[in-house]
């Protein structure tokens, strides 16, 4: 995971599986760059993740719920297809922008 913090916007760059194992981890590290940097809008680039179960799923929904309550706006980009569509069955596409760039 790399992250980078610029005029307000923290991106994210996942790497990894997003799976039960990793999604514990990863969720302790970004919560602390969301509380440090309280950002305008999170990025979160899912461009080199490959597969992600449930826990990814609650990764992502519970940084878009903290994130609201910092009336921050959360975008996922360059999903690939299979996780897109992990992402649209889940609904989390009514919430939180997702786009490829």
């Amino acid at each position: 995971m790399k992250y980078e913090y610029d005029k307000g916007n923290l991106s994210i760059n996942l790497d990894e599986e997003l799976d039960m194992k990793t999604c514990k981890k990863l969720r302790t590290v970004i919560d602390g760059y969301i509380m440090r940097y309280q950002p305008q809008e999170f990025i979160v680039d899912l461009s080199q993740v490959k597969f992600m179960d449930s826990s990814g799923i609650g990764l992502l929904i519970g940084r878009y719920n903290l994130l609201k309550l910092l009336n921050s706006k959360m975008t996922i980009i360059n999903p690939s297809n299979s996780i897109r569509r992990v992402l649209e069955l889940s609904n989390i596409a009514k919430n939180i922008d997702m786009r490829s760039i």
